[in-house]
């Protein structure tokens, strides 16, 4: 992990403003400049808002090192894409028919990943972990600014929303490596020997992360919430919905998750064409990409790289007759003397074939909705007592109402009601943020389910987790492999 994380303090210089150069501003501020040392950063309001909006800037469009060296960005960065892409073909939603070993996901697909032929989890590993150092430095820097011209309710801005952006990086580094180094400092003396924390560990630091952001935040979004783009309160609460309903606290993953519902002046279900809108009242958080970039445009980085991105004929099958999500969200995939027909992804609707390279965004990139928020209170809620399965019921119909299909009967039984979470998150959630990978893991239907997928065989338990890069270990010599790689 040295090297990902730490080589850049060598350098002592913070480029949280220039991490892409040319990248659109998010906020009304100056651009980016050359380069900004701590100390600069923390001066004044405006040298602080250069620095956090370059924070988000990474997550979305990545550093000067991915722009040069990866071209189509989306598939290298955790959080533009990238888990989408490997966590999709990892599960049973995404693959290539041909199955064949060229395939830029053919390990993934195939649970065929060793220690030579990594395929993209080394890449999910190094950008979440620079996002993450991004994050520690505005935090130090926040923490050790003393200039009056740096505001209070400045301060309380950039360090809640660098909390969650580090929180947003660990919850999917534990998730697929599971055993991982939990890095609070860009202090090379304090990093560089640090050994693989407990999965509890790592949760608690996202849950302190989480709760102590909530405590500098705004209910509001900027620009009297025309845009969603920067984290608030609620993307806050939301991310603590989905962390207590993983880590099993289903009393608080209820009440976080009910608490975000509520605002109803802020929030509510969307038509499925307007979901992922720049414009979707749906939308809890989203990150607004650049319209510049080379070869993407002005399409967000899953609308351009899942085009020709084949959905399993295992999915395709699971929508029931009638659930318009199967139209409105997939797209035919005409085949040819090369290529076999088949349907892709099409919740984002700028794609490869009619981006615009300076066009209008009329989508961003979508980290968080309302939908899910829905599906987590029902489960908490059928988990904390099935007494309260007729809530449950209603919260999956409004899901299942927005997408064309009759709601369910309050005379199913129980375990028809926990099925019915199951699909309707299998469902609403396919090919967003690798949904379908992780609840297959942490509700203990992963082997169940890819074990009977013919070209996921042999199949093991240890495939659950990514291989954590060899390289990693060692220069981080605390650091141990995943059992089976």
């Amino acid at each position: 992990m040295k090297r990902i994380v730490f080589n850049i303090i060598a350098t002592g210089v913070l480029l949280l403003g220039l991490l892409v150069t040319g990248c659109n501003k998010m906020l009304d501020i100056k651009d980016p400049v050359n380069s900004i040392t701590t100390n600069q950063v923390f001066q004044s309001d405006d040298q602080a808002a250069v620095a956090l909006n370059g924070l988000y800037s990474y997550l979305i469009s990545g550093g000067a090192k991915e722009v040069s060296s990866y071209g189509q960005l989306g598939n290298d960065l955790y959080s533009a894409g990238g888990i989408t892409l490997a966590a999709g073909h990892s599960a049973d939603e995404l693959y290539h028919p041909a199955l064949d070993g060229g395939y830029d996901y053919y390990v993934e697909t195939t649970a065929r990943i060793t220690l030579l032929n990594l395929g993209y989890s080394q890449k999910l590993w190094n950008s979440a972990y620079k996002g993450i150092f991004n994050a520690n430095a505005l935090i130090e820097g926040v923490k050790g600014a003393t200039s009056k011209e740096f505001t209070q309710a400045y301060r309380k801005r950039v360090l809640g929303e660098a909390l969650a952006v580090r929180a947003m990086g660990y919850f999917y580094l534990v998730n697929l490596f599971e055993k991982i180094p939990l890095a609070l400092s860009i202090d090379y003396n304090n990093t560089q020997h640090l050994p693989s924390a407990s999965p509890d560990a790592v949760y608690q630091q996202i849950i302190n992360d989480l709760e102590e952001a909530l405590g500098y935040l705004s209910e509001n979004y900027d620009g009297n919430n025309t845009e969603r783009i920067r984290i608030n309160k609620w993307y806050v609460k939301a991310m603590l919905a989905r962390v207590y309903l993983f880590t099993k606290n289903y009393e608080k993953a209820w009440q976080q998750a009910n608490d975000v519902i509520s605002q109803t002046d802020l929030f509510k279900l969307e038509s499925l064409d307007n979901v992922f809108s720049t414009s979707s009242r749906e939308v809890i958080f989203q990150l607004k990409q650049s319209n510049t970039v080379n070869p993407r445009g002005n399409a967000t980085p899953e609308g351009y790289s899942m085009t020709g991105r084949y959905l399993t004929p295992v999915l395709l099958n699971a929508f029931e007759a009638g659930d318009n999500r199967k139209t409105a969200w997939t797209r035919p995939i005409a085949g040819g003397p090369f290529t076999p027909a088949g349907f892709s992804p099409n919740k984002y609707k700028i794609n490869s074939n009619n981006f615009v390279f300076g066009g209008q965004r009329t989508e961003y990139y979508v980290v968080m909705r309302l939908a899910e928020l829905y599906l987590i209170r029902a489960e908490a809620n059928m988990l904390r007592s099935a007494a309260n399965k007729n809530a449950v019921i209603d919260d999956l119909n409004a899901i299942r109402e927005r997408a064309g299909l009759n709601g369910l009967s309050y005379a199913l039984t129980n375990q028809q009601v926990t099925d019915a979470i199951a699909q309707e998150r299998r469902i609403e959630l396919f090919a967003e943020w690798g949904h379908r990978w992780l609840d297959l893991k942490r509700t203990n239907k992963a082997t169940e389910v890819l074990s009977q997928i013919g070209y996921k065989q042999p199949w093991s338990q240890h495939e659950l987790l990514y291989p954590i890069p060899p390289d990693e270990i060692l220069r981080a010599n605390q650091l141990s492999q995943n059992i089976g790689y």
